[in-house]
């Protein structure tokens, strides 16, 4: 292996370079030297594609580890509802694996927050701007059905919480 660098390599051309005389004649060597620059950027030239070639596959499987991420993650989250929605219809709110690893607990209507069921009946006051999109200010809503007070187009809503642990 030869270990001479391309910046090594490239300096020793540079200082042919300077060497030539007044006629413009060439120092001895220095077509040996510029095509050792042109080899060693041949190498670093391939070690540039290569590198880009695993940098795209590299890519590529973050995508694809993405992908599945998002799969196991809505997979989780159907499995939540299911197991939820037939500890509900069971009546069971609690349930716990003999080893005490497993530990799921169901809350119902524990967790409230505001659906806004038809945007354009609720009152201009509870309407945000948000840059060149005018959208339903939810905590605003929210405290003032908690006040007690009807706002038009939204309730508040609870929803079953499951926890594991």
């Amino acid at each position: 292996m030869n270990a001479l660098s391309l910046h090594a390599a490239t300096e020793t051309v540079r200082e042919l370079l300077d060497q030539i005389d007044e006629n413009g004649e060439l120092p001895e060597g220095f077509e040996q030297a510029r095509a050792v620059v042109a080899a060693k950027s041949v190498a670093v030239a391939a070690y540039i594609l290569e590198t880009c070639k695993q940098a795209d596959y590299l890519k590529a499987y973050a995508k694809e580890l993405g992908d599945r991420a998002k799969t196991a993650e809505r997979r989780a989250e159907w499995l939540r509802t299911y197991l939820r929605d037939h500890m509900a219809a069971a009546g069971i709110l609690h349930i716990k694996d003999e080893r005490g690893i497993i530990d799921a607990t169901l809350s119902p209507g524990r967790d409230k927050s505001v659906e806004v069921f038809d945007a354009e009946q609720l009152p201009s006051g509870f309407m945000r701007t948000i840059p060149a999109k005018l959208e339903p200010d939810k905590t605003l809503i929210r405290a003032q059905i908690d006040k007690g007070e009807v706002v038009p187009g939204a309730r508040v809503v609870a929803r079953d919480r499951l926890t594991i642990r």
